[in-house]
């Protein structure tokens, strides 16, 4: 017997190895081991509520969320609304009898009309009492709010700054219980708002590493007092409960929250004071009302809100309270509130449970697996494993899904079944199965993102890639067909075919060339950066160069393009430099090697512009500066849609040694007169423009801004004025 053991050593000596590093990678985190189980075993748990594992209950009580969604911001305005809609919007609901109004949005201040401060105050530099900036608005929407059970909302967040004061019926924090991250400040309401709030809590869902909403706090911890969370303030004040009770526990000589209690209802909490959100892929616990439609009385199911808990928040995109969740990709926050709410009125049904001992289980669990494994190993062939191992698998997925479903306990899954995969005669050729797996996957990601000429220099410096996420200074590129798709309309599919084919084909060839990495195509668009995966010191001007070389290829090859029956091509290109987030990036069903972020929106918006300007290329003034060699002809000072900043736009005419004398003098008056245009010097400003026109009567950009100073002239500006010009449109 003990012969069998010794033939086997190296096999037992992996497995007992293996063991142990999970073991302790698990019983110790943060580590890389246990971070990635942990994302593997929240995508499982997302995939089982997805497939249908979630609790569906129908609320005893039932819940309503009014909702500011698109429609409403199109017929009532953008938010956040004036006084007197909020108050229309709550009297109407009021007006139903609802048990409850959740208000999950903040007012700020408002400060039209301002009364006379409390003489006895004393403002300073970093505050001023509120007093001194309260409005009759604000007077009659805390009048509004009294009338009504309100339970309003604050918020907690990571800056340096506090703007109003907490709720003053907090519960204070244990002093024994284990701290978790506290945030630094936090924003509230005015305070005659707060004062006429029946409850408050914060409205804050916080995501997971991976960004993902699955658990919300109950409360949060705040210098030395516990804060409610909008879900538990509105579940206390249905319930009628003044106050909520904590619950904590103590294991290996350390104490940490288990739970409340509010009313009869014991509420479980793991050991930050989280609750799994009670998610399920049916039908959603509530009904959605559109808040036009609350304010306009045009919804036959008004009569719903009587006895209801009415949520009102947001669902409009530019609120930015999307959030993504294991069942739905963009969730409005005050939808989670609602899920939340659910499963407090509902703990017994609803609320799964994640048990401290949850962890000291597990661990026993393993030990136990790996124990039994590896002693019955040597004593069973490879087919007698399997089916061992299989069945093992089972009866633990089994048990794992009676605790799910019946006890209402989450306890991880994944770690078990990859400890028994390992340990039933796969661990000897794991890693020669991983080595060959990872070479293929190099290869592959290789020859999908990266230039061919550059798979050489990866090859020989593969420890300076990586297709993690990270920020990185990066230039991107957006080049767009105009009028193309009048042209496509003009075009059978065949020819359409071969003629995007054909520019796609030299488009990509030039992008190669000049070192860079192609994004996406997206029909006649071509997206692409430089300075990834490969570091590259002048990517900013590799991109312009690209830019140029795009356009001489559209010269060159305008006799094929001819062929087709078109006219010759135009091409506008926007290039914009600035730290961006690259990385391999995706779901688990498709993956892209890509760029992200406000760098990357503004270098397609600089594209849109090229039109409006009628040039081909533009870039930003960050890809201007870095361009050495290469001479640039200032076209606007802009700000974008969508963007507060202001944005120097450029277009580049030309390497500097190989300009001509008529273009380098046409350039000279183009500065000049921009000059004159930004200090308001009309007269000397006009008659330079008027002067490139005769020279240039096709130039588009003077004749531009001769009608803008025939608009200005007349008018009365401020001296704040900078010549910036505001494009509304994408």
């Amino acid at each position: 017997m003990w012969q069998k053991y010794r033939e086997h050593t190296p096999e037992i000596l992996i497995g007992l190895l293996f063991s142990i590093v999970l073991i302790v990678a698990l019983a110790t985190p943060p580590n890389p081991i246990a971070h990635v189980l942990e994302r593997a075993e929240m995508a499982l748990y997302d995939l089982r509520l997805r497939l249908g594992e979630g609790f569906v209950a129908e609320p005893n009580t039932p819940i309503v969320i009014i909702d500011i969604d698109e429609l409403s911001q199109k017929q009532e305005g953008r938010w956040p609304w004036t006084r007197d809609r909020v108050i229309t919007l709550i009297e109407r609901i009021g007006a139903k009898e609802p048990a409850v109004i959740v208000l999950d949005v903040l007012f700020g201040l408002t400060e039209p009309q301002p009364v006379e401060a409390d003489p006895s105050s004393q403002c300073t530099a970093d505050y001023c009492p509120i007093t001194s900036r309260i409005t009759d608005e604000d007077r009659q929407l805390a009048a509004t709010f009294a009338k009504y059970d309100v339970v309003s909302g604050f918020l907690f967040h990571s800056g340096k700054f506090v703007t109003g004061a907490l709720p003053a019926t907090a519960n204070p924090q244990p002093d024994d219980v284990l701290n978790f991250q506290e945030p630094t400040g936090y924003a509230t309401n005015p305070p005659l708002l707060q004062q006429a709030s029946k409850a408050e809590g914060f409205i804050n869902t916080y995501l997971g590493d991976d960004g993902m909403a699955r658990r919300l706090p109950l409360f949060q911890a705040y210098d030395d007092f516990l804060y409610p969370s909008l879900a538990l303030a509105a579940a206390q004040r249905f319930l009628m409960e003044k106050d909520w009770q904590l619950h904590t526990a103590s294991m290996a000589g350390k104490t940490f929250y288990a739970g409340i209690s509010v009313g009869n209802k014991n509420i479980p909490t793991d050991q930050a004071g989280n609750i799994l959100i009670p998610f399920n892929a049916g039908k959603a616990p509530f009904s959605v009302i559109s808040a036009t439609n609350i304010m306009r009385n045009t919804d036959n199911t008004l009569d719903s809100l009587e006895g209801a808990i009415v949520i009102v928040g947001a669902s409009a995109i530019l609120l930015g309270d999307l959030k993504t969740t294991p069942i739905q990709t963009e969730m409005p926050g005050t939808f989670i509130h609602a899920y939340a709410i659910n499963g407090l009125l509902n703990p017994d049904m609803l609320l799964l449970h994640e048990p401290a001992w949850g962890l000291t289980a597990e661990l026993l669990l393993l030990g136990a697996i790996a124990l039994l494994t590896l002693l019955m190993y040597p004593q069973c062939g490879p087919r007698q494993l399997l089916i061992g191992g299989t069945f093992f698998a089972l009866i633990i997925t089994v048990a794992n899904v009676w605790v799910w479903r019946e006890q209402q306990i989450r306890l991880d899954l994944l770690p078990s079944l990859v400890l028994i995969v390992f340990l039933t005669g796969l661990f000897v050729i794991y890693d020669l199965l991983r080595e060959n797996r990872t070479r293929h996957q190099l290869q592959y990601l290789f020859g999908q993102y990266v230039p061919p000429a550059h798979i050489s220099r990866i090859l020989e410096q593969p420890q300076a890639i990586t297709f993690a996420g990270e920020k990185r200074e990066m230039s991107v590129l957006f080049a767009d067909l105009h009028e193309f798709t009048s042209i496509a309309e003009r075009l059978d599919t065949q020819t359409l075919k071969h003629l995007l084919n054909s520019y796609l084909n030299a488009a990509t060839e030039v992008i190669f060339h000049n070192s860079g990495t192609i994004d996406k195509y997206i029909g006649d668009m071509v997206m692409a950066f430089w300075n990834a995966p490969l570091r590259e010191p002048h990517h900013a001007r590799q991109a312009v160069l690209c830019a140029m070389g795009l356009r001489k290829m559209l010269t060159d090859k305008a006799d094929e393009f001819r062929q087709f029956g078109i006219t010759p091509l135009q091409l506008g290109i926007g290039i914009n430099t600035g730290e961006m987030n690259v990385g391999d990036m995706g779901s688990d069903h498709r993956r892209a090697y890509t760029v992200l972020g406000d760098a990357v929106n503004l270098a397609a918006r600089i594209e849109s512009l090229t039109r409006f300007y009628a040039v081909d290329i533009l870039v930003s003034e960050h890809t201007a500066a870095q361009c050495q060699g290469i001479t640039f002809r200032t076209i606007d000072r802009v700000r974008v849609k969508g963007k507060r900043e202001t944005v120097l736009l450029y277009q580049p005419l030309g390497l500097i040694a190989e300009l001509s004398p008529a273009l380098q003098r046409l350039h000279e008056l183009h500065e000049r007169a921009m000059r004159c245009y930004w200090c308001r010097d009309w007269e000397h400003a006009s008659k330079l423009f008027a002067r490139i026109l005769i020279e240039s009567p096709d130039e588009h950009i003077a004749g531009m801004y001769l009608q803008r100073i025939a608009a200005l002239i007349p008018q009365s500006l401020p001296d704040s004025w900078d010549g910036v010009y505001e494009h509304r449109r994408k």
